[in-house]
C-alpha cells in the first residue's frame, strides 16, 4: 500500500473514515454504554471516536501534526476564539428556538438529561465535568475538527469545508430523541471549524469545546439557571441578537483570515497589472 507520508488525508478518505466510525460506534460504543453506563460512555468516545482517526492517520503515514493541527494558539487567536464562541452560543440559542417551532422538543428527554447532569456532590460534579466536557472536547475534536476538517480542506474551498464539517458534526449527533439539536449543534461545529482553520490550532478548539460543555453543566447544576439551560422552546431576548452579531464580528476580526484566503488574495494582487 502506498504511503502518504508528509500529507493529510483526502476528502474521500475521511468520509470513509466517518462512515466507519459511525458503524463502529453503533456496534461497539452503544453496547458499552448499555452494559457499563456512564463509564461505558467515556470508553466509547475514547475507543470509537478518538481511536479510529488516530489509528488511521498513523497507519497510512499521514502527517500527524498537520492533520490534527497540533499547534498552541497565540494570544490573539485565543481571545478571538473565546469571543467567537460566546457569540456562537447566543446564536445557537436562537437557532434552537427557531427549530423548536418545527421540531418539538421532547420534554421527557430534557428532564432525563437535566436529572443526569445535576450533581448532588462535588465528586459527582467533577465526574460529570470529565464525562461531558473533557472527554467530548478531546474525542470529538480529534475526529471532526482534526481528521475530517483536514480532509475536507483538501477537496473543498475553506468555507465549504467548514460548512460540510459542521453539518456532518450535527448529523452525527442525531438520535430518535435529539433531532431538535441538529441546527445549533451543526452551527457550533462550524464555529469551531472556523477557529481551527484560522488559528491552525486544534488544542484551541478543544479548549473552546470544553468551555461550552462546562458552561452548560454549570448552568444545569445551579437551580437559578437550570430552566434557562433547558428552555429551548422559549424565545431568547431579542437584545441578545445584535450583541451576538457584534461579538461575532469582533471574534472573526481577531482570528483573521484562513491561510487559503490569504494566499488567494496574494495571488490576485500579483496577477493585477501594475
Amino acid at each position: 500500500m502506498a504511503m502518504d507520508s508528509g500529507k493529510v488525508p483526502s476528502a474521500g478518505a475521511v468520509l470513509g473514515l466517518i462512515v466507519a466510525v459511525a458503524v463502529l460506534y453503533i456496534l461497539g460504543g452503544v453496547p458499552l454504554q448499555l452494559f457499563l453506563g456512564e463509564p461505558g460512555l467515556v470508553l466509547a468516545q475514547l475507543l470509537f471516536l478518538a481511536g479510529p482517526p488516530l489509528a488511521f492517520v498513523l497507519w497510512r503515514g499521514y502527517d500527524l501534526r498537520r492533520t490534527f493541527a497540533l499547534r498552541w494558539p497565540g494570544r490573539r487567536h485565543l481571545v478571538g476564539g473565546v469571543v467567537l464562541l460566546a457569540a456562537g452560543t447566543q446564536i445557537a440559542w436562537f437557532l434552537a428556538w427557531l427549530q423548536s417551532l418545527v421540531i418539538p422538543v421532547p420534554e421527557e428527554f430534557l428532564e432525563a438529561m437535566t436529572e443526569m447532569l445535576t450533581a448532588d456532590s462535588p465528586q459527582r460534579f467533577v465526574w460529570l465535568l470529565f464525562m461531558v466536557a473533557v472527554i467530548p472536547a478531546l474525542a470529538e475534536e480529534v475526529l471532526f475538527r482534526g481528521a475530517l476538517l483536514s480532509g475536507m480542506r483538501r477537496g473543498l474551498p475553506v468555507v465549504g469545508a467548514v460548512v460540510v464539517t459542521g453539518l456532518i458534526f450535527g448529523i452525527f449527533h442525531l438520535a430518535p430523541q435529539t433531532g431538535f439539536r441538529i441546527l445549533p449543534t451543526a452551527w457550533l461545529g462550524m464555529v469551531l471549524a472556523w477557529v481551527v482553520v484560522c488559528s491552525a490550532s486544534l488544542p484551541l478548539a478543544m479548549l473552546l469545546h470544553f468551555l461550552n460543555n462546562a458552561a452548560i453543566l454549570v448552568m444545569v447544576a445551579h437551580p437559578l439557571t437550570r430552566e434557562l439551560a433547558r428552555g429551548t422552546e422559549q424565545a431568547p431576548p431579542l437584545i441578545l441578537l445584535p450583541l451576538a452579531v457584534g461579538m461575532l464580528g469582533v471574534g472573526l476580526w481577531m482570528l483573521g483570515r484562513p491561510p487559503e484566503m490569504k494566499q488567494s488574495s496574494s495571488k490576485r494582487s500579483e496577477a493585477r497589472p501594475t
